[in-house]
């Protein structure tokens, strides 16, 4: 096995390298959802007055 992959999948240190990732990947896209969320809202408020 290559030794960058060797060093990510069977060592502690590259579990937690691939978990943080995923961690700021998914705040990414949750905080791009929600603001998305909140600004059509907005538009929908705005629209009825």
């Amino acid at each position: 096995m290559h030794p960058i992959l060797r060093e990510i999948f069977m060592e502690p240190v590259g579990w937690l390298a691939i978990g943080g990732s995923i961690i700021m990947v998914a705040c990414g896209l949750w905080v791009a959802i929600y603001v998305g969320r909140k600004v059509r809202e907005e538009e929908k408020q705005n629209q009825k007055k």
